[in-house]
């Protein structure tokens, strides 16, 4: 299977568990075949400041994951977990998901069989798409 770009995501939370409703909007987009999760990594910053990574099959069921599955797994790297680490308080834990949004590949492949190419795919930082929908560019 080839993949398209493929786009890490961190979600941090309060605690050790995300709120279910977070992870049923997760699996509803995987459901719907718009997103395809090719690894899951977690992270806690204990109380006492140790930082502790788990790996997808580890903490499903822990950070209440259980039943989301991913298709690859180990693409999220250290240098993504440096991310999380310099920046997550004590008592909050990280979800690090690459992922890929297959309907990106889909499109993909029909343009590639219609002749045509994507020239270009560039992802805006939310908060300047943010700005700029607000008027303040």
């Amino acid at each position: 299977m080839r993949f398209r770009p493929v786009e890490v995501l961190i979600l941090t939370f309060p605690g050790e568990r995300v709120d279910p409703l977070a992870v049923e909007a997760l699996r509803g987009v995987v459901d719907m075949g718009d997103v395809t999760l090719l690894d899951i990594v977690f992270a806690t910053r204990e109380a006492n400041g140790d930082l502790r990574v788990v790996e997808f099959a580890d903490g499903a069921d822990t950070f209440g994951f259980g039943g989301v599955e991913i298709a690859e797994g180990e693409l999220v790297n250290d240098e993504d977990i440096a991310v999380v680490a310099d920046a997550l308080a004590p008592g909050h834990s990280a979800v690090l998901i690459a992922y890929e949004n297959t309907w990106v590949r889909r499109v993909s492949e029909a343009i590639r069989d219609a002749g045509g190419q994507v020239a270009l795919h560039v992802l805006i930082p939310s908060e300047a798409a943010d700005d700029v929908l607000r008027g303040n560019p």
